[in-house]
């Protein structure tokens, strides 16, 4: 194809030496149209006077002679700025997607020991000691409390019995057995129905503290002008019986009684209120005498 700015023959598009669109001899430049408002140098001179073949009237093809006249433009080329704006976006978009992925791992990493150790916080502390780093158990400071009870002993409680032998053993040193008389006020052993006299409790049944009681109850009356004794029945040959050794008697010994006469005068003095049996059984006649 033929240059038409400089009449030089080549291939491709365009003129290696001027620029100038090359066109196919025998048809009509398509391309002429379009460029020959923005190309108006499509225009100058024809070929026969353009000179030698190396187009030496353009400045740009090495020559200084000719017109000035301004290089034809290149191929046309696409504005370049959307294809900038797309890179400049991935670009950003992969930066973005980058930094999101560094900034959720290290919020991960970061989140992973404040989730364990919110669930180290609620777990109870174990109750075993910790150990040092020489494997030696923690030291624990533990409280004593010692609670001193002072005891005072009670007195010993003294049963019925040891106060009745302790009240016989003493009468026995005071008692004279010569025969002479005196009065049984009580003659009872542990368990003896009375149904004439009651006990304190409001029974007919004696016990030994009933007994007891009923001896303490005499003594107060009469130990001030009589002697009262506590003895068993088998302390006195005036009486007889299997139970000698378990019958308790209160013994009231006036004085001056001779006979067992005056003892009765003397019981009916005493319990003006009783008669017969009754009489008999709250004041007896006995003498004293050793068995």
């Amino acid at each position: 194809m033929q240059c038409s700015g400089c009449g030089t023959t080549g291939t491709g598009a365009y003129c290696v030496q001027c620029g100038h669109r090359l066109a196919p001899p025998d048809s009509e430049d398509q391309g002429g149209a379009f460029w020959a408002e923005d190309e108006p140098t499509n225009v100058s001179a024809p070929a026969e006077a353009a000179g030698p073949s190396t187009c030496p009237d353009y400045p740009w093809a090495g020559g200084g002679v000719g017109p000035q006249l301004a290089p034809p433009p290149g191929p046309p080329q696409r504005p370049g700025w959307p294809l900038a704006i797309g890179a400049a976006l991935a670009v950003g978009l992969l930066v973005l997607g980058i930094g999101g992925g560094v900034v959720w791992f290290l919020t991960s990493e970061d989140e992973e020991p404040a989730a364990v150790s919110t669930e180290t916080v609620s777990t109870d502390a174990p109750s075993t000691p910790t150990s040092t780093d020489t494997g030696d158990p923690a030291p624990t400071t533990s409280t004593v409390t010692t609670t001193t009870t002072t005891t005072t002993d009670a007195a010993p409680t003294i049963s019925a019995t040891d106060e009745l032998n302790d009240l016989r053993d003493e009468s026995l040193t005071r008692l004279y057995t010569d025969g002479r008389w005196a009065v049984s006020l009580s003659a009872k052993q542990d368990g003896t129905r009375d149904d004439r006299q009651v006990t304190s409790s409001g029974s007919h049944v004696f016990r030994l503290p009933d007994i007891l009681e009923l001896h303490e109850g005499y003594d107060s009356v009469y130990s001030s002008t009589t002697d009262v004794y506590l003895l068993k029945a088998e302390d006195l040959g005036s009486t007889t019986g299997p139970d000698g050794d378990r019958i308790w008697m209160t013994i009231v010994d006036p004085g001056g009684l001779s006979s067992r006469d005056d003892a009765e005068r003397w019981c009916a003095d005493e319990f003006p209120w009783l008669s017969g049996d009754d009489l008999d059984n709250a004041c007896y006649p006995r003498q004293l005498r050793s068995p």
